[in-house]
């Protein structure tokens, strides 16, 4: 799911709110989307578990569910990945991080089915959509650099088993896009990496040295 299907489920639940009994086709109409759309997006909605009562042709939202933690409608969580995925403007990974962690500690208290649901969302509109990049990448390097281990790693257009030696230091932001800073062991130099043309990584069993006077 991309940043902008998310915000339009939001806007659905906002509108349908704001306007309780409107008909689906001034739904759509208002945000410019096709009414086929909007019974798409509706669908999903009652699968995260919102309830719609409709009466001579119009909607309202019956219930928002809430989520275990401080009782969280489900609609505020989905604000909150929308929120996460333009944290890039701090230039901070760090705290994209640490909110990644916060938003899956949140759903690990949902029930399966919205628990995978919302996964699939974050992966989606954070880190595919946002940071342009691999799930199971960004998680193998977000390892390496916690566990300071070198790593092979093969880049999208290289030739196949052309694999590069990194010793990751730290994730960054450049221009809304996701860095690694790693140390290059061939070429004895400090790089940075666009993450999104990472395709691979395996893991070695070496650490990485403490650098000094490396740029």
């Amino acid at each position: 799911m991309q940043s902008h299907r998310l915000a339009r489920l939001l806007q659905i639940i906002v509108e349908v709110r704001a306007r309780p009994d409107m008909y689906p086709d001034q739904i759509a109409k208002d945000l410019g989307i096709s009414i086929r759309q909007f019974y798409y997006d509706r669908n999903e909605l009652a699968q995260m578990g919102f309830h719609f009562s409709r009466e001579k042709g119009r909607f309202t939202i019956l219930s928002d569910p809430v989520v275990t933690i401080g009782r969280l409608p489900v609609s505020e969580l989905l604000a909150l990945v929308l929120a996460t995925r333009h944290l890039f403007a701090t230039r901070d990974f760090s705290v994209v991080q640490r909110a990644l962690k916060g938003l899956y500690n949140i759903i690990n208290h949902l029930p399966e089915s919205q628990k995978e649901l919302l996964s699939s969302i974050i992966q989606d509109v954070i880190i595919k959509d946002g940071f342009g990049c691999k799930p199971d990448i960004l998680e193998e390097i977000m390892r390496a650099v916690d566990e300071k281990r070198r790593i092979l790693v093969h880049f999208r257009h290289t030739a196949s088993g052309r694999r590069t030696a990194l010793d990751p230091f730290e994730l960054c932001f450049k221009k809304s896009k996701l860095f690694l800073d790693a140390y290059a062991v061939e070429r004895k130099k400090r790089r940075r990496y666009k993450v999104g043309t990472i395709d691979k990584v395996v893991f070695t069993p070496f650490f990485r040295p403490e650098y000094s006077g490396h740029e």
